[in-house]
């Protein structure tokens, strides 16, 4: 079973298991360079993970908007009480109540516009407000979008 005569194997050298010198030469990347795995998750991984960053971020900057703008929009429901209670508040009163009202929202970016509209015989105004929301994303080009917030209120007045 067991070879004693060692001269038939003393001087040949014993090649690696799968590389051969025919796959060698076979060209640039040795056929075993493509049956290894290693590596590839690590691939994958840059490969994925930034548009994955981008789409966590982005719903967070989308959630972050929507908790402003419902932040503006109770503040300009708070801003329509004061119109229902007293008919001749001026748009720079709506403003000013506004502008208290909010805590998390720079409110010196604020514009409020209140315009007067009559529908079917009845007045109404119309208050809208616009204010800049930077946005801050990875790998995009969006800076910075205007939301934009409005309400029509009838004009309650005790006189009428």
């Amino acid at each position: 079973m067991f070879r004693s005569d060692k001269s038939k194997t003393a001087g040949t050298a014993r090649q690696p298991a799968g590389r051969t010198r025919k796959n060698a030469r076979a060209g640039f990347f040795p056929a075993c360079f493509f049956r290894d795995q290693r590596g590839v998750s690590a691939v994958e991984m840059a490969l994925v993970f930034p548009v994955f960053l981008m789409i966590v971020f982005g719903i967070l900057e989308i959630g972050y908007a929507l908790k402003t703008w419902n932040e503006v929009n109770n503040a300009l429901g708070r801003a329509v009480r004061l119109v229902n209670i007293d008919a001749d508040t001026s748009p720079d009163d709506i403003a000013a109540a506004m502008r208290s009202y909010l805590t998390n929202v720079d409110a010196d970016t604020l514009t409020v516009a209140a315009t007067p509209v009559t529908i079917t015989g009845t007045d109404y105004i119309k208050i809208e407000v616009d204010f800049p929301f930077e946005v801050i994303l990875p790998f995009t080009t969006i800076s910075s979008m205007t939301i934009n917030v409005d309400r029509i209120a009838p004009i309650l007045s005790a006189t009428k």
